[in-house]
């Protein structure tokens, strides 16, 4: 499962692979998006290679709709939840750093404090920039929350992709439609989950 989460997302499968997890989960400098297929081509092709031409044509045509109709609006979700992750992560780095900053000129005020009075100035512009910085970072976290709007694209992401194998497999409430309806109802159920709209209620 983690394999396929690496491979279908705007994270790259071989991205620092072999690395410390928390290696692997330090924000991405230049996140890319990139036109990702839920279903990697070459897998599909094994998958389709014992099935009737009938099926097979039926679940290519289904896999043509979903393109048009869903895997877009998958493919924004997954990039502004990624996009919003990094951007979460790299705030928490810099509140880290900047704690530690504000530890270090504290130690060396104590240490200077009698033998090099007059570099107390100094030491105390320096915090004073790194109470600036801290207040500058938590204003913009405050103003945009990051994890928030993480969670959201990620859950709207989630649900699409669910949707997506959900037509694909032909189940509830798809499994009882014409093609033409199919279609309209996966249609209206993806624009309901992309906008946060649960299409159970939404009717």
């Amino acid at each position: 499962m983690q394999e396929m989460q690496n491979i279908t997302s705007m994270g790259h499968k071989d991205f620092r692979g072999g690395m410390p997890e928390w290696i692997r989960q330090l924000p991405i400098i230049r996140l890319k998006y990139r036109d990702f297929q839920l279903i990697e081509p070459d897998e599909l092709e094994k998958m389709l290679e014992d099935v009737s031409e009938e099926t097979k044509t039926r679940i290519l045509e289904d896999i043509e709709t979903l393109d048009k109709e869903l895997l877009w609006m998958f493919r924004e979700r997954d990039y502004q939840a990624k996009e919003q992750q990094n951007r979460y992560r790299s705030l928490q780095i810099g509140f880290m750093l900047l704690a530690s900053l504000a530890t270090l000129i504290g130690a060396l005020q104590a240490v200077t404090l009698d033998a090099f009075p007059t570099w107390l100035p100094w030491f105390a512009f320096g915090e004073t920039i790194v109470a600036l910085f801290t207040t500058f970072i938590a204003t913009v976290q405050g103003n945009r929350p990051p994890m928030q709007l993480w969670l959201m694209n990620r859950r709207r992401a989630e649900y699409l992709r669910r949707e997506y194998f959900r037509y694909l497999a032909d189940v509830p409430p798809y499994d009882k439609l014409q093609d033409s309806d199919r279609r309209r109802m996966l249609a209206r159920r993806a624009a309901d989950i992309n906008r946060g709209v649960d299409p159970e209620d939404a009717g």
